[in-house]
Order: structure tokens, then sequence, then C-alpha cells
């Protein structure tokens, strides 16, 4: 589990092709986790009930960067209860929680579960999906955190 967490890593954090600003997003959020550095904007554009685009950019770790990739092409063609699931199940995943059906709702970002072992990693693997959540929610609140 961890080589294949290991190449994911690798894969999403070095050629992600969401990481760009969306111009014309119709939802977007912050999220910061000031002690480790990572500072992550996303955003999304939504037409009706579906998410047709979804981008980020920021200052952040490979991880932080790998999950918001997994996490945009998870949530990019979907309708918004898909991505609301999508966000529940990757932080069921990442506190503990062990399913088949959370493994098939994640697809490849399940092999984040070997970061369970490593509380500050959570919070920098959550940080992409607090600030998507935040973003849905018409990015009231402010800067959202996962240090907390």
């Amino acid at each position: 589990m961890m080589q294949i967490y290991q190449e994911l890593i690798l894969k999403h954090a070095k050629n992600s092709p969401f990481e760009w600003q969306i111009l014309a997003a119709t939802h977007s959020a912050t999220g910061a986790n000031p002690l480790c550095g990572d500072a992550i904007e996303v955003a999304l554009m939504i037409k009706g009930d579906l998410i047709v685009e979804a981008g980020f950019q920021g200052e952040m770790s490979a991880i932080t960067r790998a999950s918001a990739s997994m996490m945009c092409e998870m949530i990019v063609g979907g309708t918004l209860l898909a991505a609301h699931k999508r966000i529940e199940a990757a932080f069921a995943l990442l506190t503990g929680i062990d399913s088949f059906e959370l493994d098939s709702e994640l697809g490849e970002f399940a092999a984040m579960r070997v970061l369970r072992s490593y509380p500050n990693r959570i919070k920098t693997a959550s940080l992409p999906w607090a600030a998507i959540r935040q973003a849905l929610l018409g990015g009231a609140g402010g800067v959202v955190s996962t240090e907390g």
C-alpha cells in the first residue's frame, strides 16, 4: 500500500491538470494550515447541478497537491450530491473508517489511508477537501484549516 501511495503522490503532485485558476468560477474557498505552510485556493464552475470545472492553486506540499488533484479528478463531471458524498467519504477514510463502499467511492485516493499513522499528514491531505466543502457552502466563513 505504501508503494501505491508514493506512486500516486508523485503522479498527481508533478502533473496535475487541475492546478490552475478558473477565471469564471462560481464557487471558491481558501484553505490554510499555517504550521506546515500549506495554502490552497480551490475553485469550481457549477452549472445547474453539475460541476463542470475544478481547479486549485497555491503554495502547498506534495501531499496537499496530490490530494487536491485526485479530489478534482473525482468531482469534475459529477453532481453536487456526488461531490458531497465523496467529501464525506474522504474524511471518513482519513480518520479511520474502512469499507468497500469508501474504496469504490474514492478510487485511487483510498491509498491515502496509509496516512493514518501520521496525524500531521492527515491534516495536509484533508485540507483541499475542507476547502472544497467550504466552496460548496458558498465560500462563507473565511479561510478553513485542518490544524485545529
